[in-house]
């Protein structure tokens, strides 16, 4: 009876160490990245009507945005009614919105998000210091990153792009920058010259297509932890039979 006793104990231990690594797994998810649409480009410039930004969809089908809106730390703008095609980039010039803050973007402290027809943010990036007196604060301070992008030069004209279009990590070293105090001129990268996934549209709002990368960034650490609670189950049933193995009972 002993023997059934320690034996069901060594199970129960075992199977609970083993689901608490499991458990790890599931409760612990990385902070969420955008999944439909992200923003790839930022164009901040000196004069507040050469500004522009670009967006990808990451999905398999088609998205119109109607009701979608672009927002600053200050405001936020109606997007007009676009149909972005399937793993493909819109491009928007502030030009062509109504309400584009006049003075531009800020060069040193600010943001850029977007927000879906439901008023629900769907992605940003920021640069500088994020700052609880921004407008737009409370709806995006979950996706704010603090410190964000450094900004390369707040007097010129900065772009700020994403390293790997349709990979989204949500960090801040998904972005890389450039600026020219000239405009007009071949900027120079200020944070490094790993080169894009994909060309940038020149149209004010059109699309390209471009091939996503379907390499998981996460996953990986599921087999050792898979194996660590094996053996550590193994190991608590071995060492509680000891206890009734010939000349170990007491």
């Amino acid at each position: 009876m002993r023997s059934l006793l320690r034996t069901s104990l060594a199970l129960g231990l075992a199977l609970s160490l083993f689901s608490g690594v499991v458990s790890l797994l599931i409760v612990a998810p990385a902070r969420a990245a955008s999944t439909t649409v992200e923003i790839t480009d930022v164009y901040n410039a000196v004069n507040a009507s050469d500004e522009w930004f670009q967006l990808y969809n990451m999905t398999k089908g088609a998205l119109t945005l109607t009701g979608w809106s672009v927002c600053t730390s200050g405001t936020c703008v109606t997007l007009p009614t676009t149909t972005v095609e399937s793993f493909s980039l819109a491009k928007f010039k502030a030009s062509a919105l109504t309400g584009w803050p006049s003075k531009g973007l800020d060069g040193a402290n600010d943001m850029l998000g977007i927000k879906d027809d439901s008023g629900k943010p769907v992605d940003s990036l920021n640069w500088g210091t994020p700052s609880n007196s921004w407008k737009n604060y409370e709806s995006f301070k979950d996706m704010l990153w603090n410190p964000g992008i450094k900004a390369p030069d707040a007097a010129a004209n900065q772009s700020f792009f994403r390293m790997a279009i349709g990979k989204d990590t949500d960090q801040v070293s998904d972005w890389l920058t450039t600026a020219s105090k000239v405009p007009g001129a071949q900027p120079t990268a200020a944070a490094s010259t790993t080169p894009r996934t994909t060309s940038t549209p020149t149209s004010p709002i059109g699309t390209t297509t471009t091939t996503p990368s379907k390499t998981p960034t996460t996953g990986g650490e599921f087999p050792v932890l898979l194996a660590l609670g094996l053996i550590v189950a193994v190991l608590g049933i071995r060492y509680f039979r000891r206890g009734f193995s010939p000349g170990g009972s007491k």
